[in-house]
Parts: C-alpha cells; sequence; structure tokens
C-alpha cells in the first residue's frame, strides 16, 4: 500500500501577525493545508492520507475536511508529536493500528506548509521509494554559499555544485522507517534534521528526487506574500 503523511504540528511562531498556526492561514481564501491535502488526494495511487496535527487544533481540521468536502474515508487526522519526526511515527504508529504494513509499502512525508508541490514530485517520489526505499526531494543550489565560524566573516566558499537544499516528500519503506527509528536512541534522535536523517544515521543511502523552486516551504510573512502571488498560477 501507499501511504501519505502530511506534518502539520508547527505553531507558525514567525508569523506573529496571525492567530492560528500557519498551515491554517489562508491562500486566496483557501487554508494552506487545504491546498496540500488536495494535491495528495488528487494522486490516485496513494491509499490513505494521514494528517498528524496539535491534539488542540484537531476539531478544527475535521471541520476543514469536511468543509471542502474531503474524501472521509481515505483521509485521517491523528494527533502529532513534539517535534517532525515524533509527528512522522506517530503516523506511522496509526497505520500500523489499521493495517499489518509489510516490506514494499511506502509512506510519502510532507510539510503542510508546502502547498505547492507538483503532481510530478509526488509520483517520483513513489517511484523512488517503491525502487530504492528511501528517496528525499531536492533542488540544487544556484546561489553561491559561504561558510563562516564567526558569523562575521567568511571561512571558505562551498562548491555549490555539491550542495542541494532539501523539500519534502520525503518517501520510505514504511517497515524500514520503523525499524531504523526505533534502532535509534535518545541522543541520536535529538540530532536528526529531518525524517531522511533516519536512514543516514545508520548508513543508508537516500536517492535524489528533482524538486520545483516553486515548492516553497511557507515560513515567514514574505513567503506568505509570494504564496499568494503562486496561487494565481498554478
Amino acid at each position: 500500500m501507499i501511504f501519505a503523511g502530511i506534518v502539520a504540528g508547527g505553531s507558525g511562531t514567525r508569523m506573529k501577525s496571525v492567530g492560528v498556526p500557519k498551515q491554517f492561514i489562508r491562500i486566496l481564501g483557501k487554508p494552506m493545508i487545504i491546498y496540500t491535502v488536495q494535491k495528495f488526494a488528487q494522486q490516485r495511487h496513494i491509499n490513505e492520507i494521514y494528517i498528524g496535527i496539535k491534539p488542540d487544533w484537531h476539531e478544527f481540521m475535521d471541520k476543514l475536511l469536511d468543509e471542502y468536502d474531503i474524501d472521509r474515508q481515505r483521509v485521517h487526522v491523528i494527533d502529532g508529536g513534539a517535534d517532525r519526526n515524533e509527528t512522522v511515527m506517530n503516523i506511522v504508529a496509526a497505520i500500523k493500528s489499521v493495517h499489518k504494513i509489510k516490506k514494499g509499502d511506502i509512506i510519502l512525508t510532507h510539510d503542510a506548509v508546502r502547498p505547492f508541490v507538483t503532481e510530478k514530485i509526488i509520483e517520483d517520489n513513489i517511484i523512488g521509494a517503491l525502487k530504492y526505499s528511501a528517496c528525499g526531494t531536492y533542488v540544487q543550489c544556484i546561489d553561491t554559499v559561504v561558510s563562516s565560524g564567526d558569523g562575521d566573516t567568511v571561512d571558505s566558499t562551498l562548491d555549490r555544485s555539491k550542495l542541494y537544499r532539501a523539500q519534502t516528500p520525503q518517501s520510505f519503506d514504511i517497515t524500514l522507517l520503523d525499524k531504523y527509528y526505533g534502532e535509534l536512541d535518545s541522543e541520536q534522535k535529538a540530532k536528526l534534521t529531518d525524517t531522511c536523517s533516519i536512514f543516514t544515521a545508520v548508513g543508508e543511502k537516500i536517492h535524489i528526487v528533482q524538486g520545483d523552486v516553486i515548492n516553497i516551504k511557507i515560513t515567514t510573512e514574505n513567503d506568505l506574500i509570494i504564496a499568494n502571488l503562486l496561487a494565481t498560477r498554478v
């Protein structure tokens, strides 16, 4: 089976002008998270979609899904965790409580605040996870990137031909994701920067799926301005 896990546990502290978590901010009148859910719901190969959210916003999310006529047999809302990976693993636990997962079952994990993910990126993640067991979405750096130890002077210029910016989805064989996360101790888990880091922490390779510059993560007020412009074009 193919599952999608949408991580929506953030509080949006960098957007102080709004009174709701950033995933609920409206873009051209529609909540950001609804754009995201609809992108995955449109992919017919995905069997079920799980949304991991803070418990206080569970009921609000349920009402939004009903308001936008989202298939509640296919889309489920669960309580998220303290951080991104805890939310992902809560989603895995919820899947395991209903389904007997097996090798070859995959999960696409995606940030709720990346509402402009493309159909091609989703399809390529499905293909990549089925073929390689672990893949992530990346775009190659086009800017010059430097390193600074003191934040005041430049130490060196990095080779941008080898540098990539991570996006989501990040997609995995769900049995391996469950196994490898369980093998990490609390100190290792605290150092994880994303879900792909679970695999790299145990020495597994991550296959690169080509991302897209429009697949932005909406974090700041400026991102929201760009999002409203993008929504008129995509």
